[in-house]
């Protein structure tokens, strides 16, 4: 049995935020690795989505890896994006051309990141990850994200760090929209998703199911939630609802947990609630004018700009996203128009081969 708990761990790839962790002071500016480890599996495609603390650091700047094009392939990047506002990074890119994945490490994106604020940590948390094999499907990952604690005085550091280890303290858990979705998908009725922007932003638009209880009145209508219930909070963009989420924190809730990026980020990829009219799907992007031709002897183009999505003549695929744990999976980054859709392509340049063939 632990033989084969081994093996499979051995067939799972990773991808890892390095270093896992980063102490650096205000104003100061340093860079993460998106390292890929494929353990001896094949890659050809590879997405993900990092968030971060907006009141704490600022990306600057996201570059392209080695990592897909290791063994001098051609690669496109599908989407490359950096959103302050949210807190948000999302980079996509595949392989063209080449027969067989890349199966050893390397780094697949750079982000360098510049810290302003003055005090505080901010995860560097993956999310939304999809690594697919050359023909299309999707493997099974691990997930490893980091943290940056912004440095104060030598003196500051020794006295809060024998403050935090004399008296541990119950934190709130930053989550992704994706990761909130599955908790909701996976025990609606033991998660309270509560709204603590305005009742006048809540009338306009909200997550279905949500509970009004504006920030400036939370302390005082605390009672109304269930504290034995997961707590998912939003603001607009994820700022308020750290405070909020704190405040419960200090009220004795336990299970609390801060959706990243707010409604704003929720919207991306689910619907919202606008009264008056049907849920509103996610907010997809302009569909790419390059289109795969049937007669075609070359593997389908891909327009590299970020908002592009992508069309196949390729059947959709069916697997899953990979995950870890299994119950995490993912939908696909805005722009693919479709969870899989590094499955697609994967499938749309497999078919071209055996035309070739």
């Amino acid at each position: 049995m632990g033989g084969s708990i081994a093996q499979a761990a051995a067939q799972s790839a990773s991808i890892s935020v390095s270093p896992s962790t980063v102490e650096a002071s205000p104003g100061e500016t340093f860079r993460i690795d998106i390292s890929i480890d494929p353990h001896d599996l094949a890659i050809s495609g590879a997405q993900f989505n990092l968030y971060f603390d907006q009141n704490v650091l600022n990306a600057t700047s996201q570059t392209q890896g080695t990592f897909l094009a290791q063994d001098g392939a051609t690669t496109t990047v599908i989407t490359d994006t950096i959103n302050n506002s949210l807190g948000r990074i999302e980079y996509a890119e595949i392989r063209l051309g080449a027969e067989h994945g890349v199966s050893d490490p390397g780094v697949f994106a750079s982000i360098t990141f510049e810290v302003v604020g003055t005090t505080g940590m901010s995860n560097l948390k993956l999310s939304n990850v999809i690594l697919s094999n050359p023909d299309g499907e999707s493997i099974e990952t691990t997930i490893n994200s980091g943290t940056c604690t912004v440095a104060t005085s030598a003196s500051d550091s020794d006295t809060s760090g024998s403050s935090s280890t004399s008296t541990p303290t119950v934190t709130y858990v930053d989550i992704s929209a994706e990761e909130a979705q599955e908790m909701l998908a996976e025990d609606p009725e033991h998660v309270t998703v509560l709204d603590v922007r305005t009742a006048e932003e809540y009338n306009a638009e909200h997550i279905p199911g949500a509970k009004s209880i504006p920030l400036s009145e939370l302390e005082g209508r605390i009672d109304e939630l269930d504290r034995s219930e997961d707590i998912i909070i939003y603001s607009q963009s994820g700022i308020e609802s750290r405070t909020a989420s704190e405040l419960l924190v200090d009220q004795g809730c336990e299970n609390v947990y801060n959706l990243l990026g707010g409604i704003d980020a929720w919207r991306l990829t689910f619907p919202v609630i606008i009264p008056g009219t049907s849920p509103s799907p996610p907010v997809a992007t302009p569909e790419s004018d390059v289109t795969p031709s049937s007669e075609s002897s070359s593997p389908p183009a891909l327009s590299s700009s970020p908002a592009a999505s992508l069309t196949s003549t390729a059947p959709p695929s069916s697997a899953n996203s990979p995950s870890t744990p299994p119950s995490e999976q993912h939908e696909g980054i805005p722009g693919f128009g479709a969870p899989l859709a590094l499955a697609a392509v994967g499938l749309a340049f497999a078919l071209w081969r055996r035309r070739m063939r």
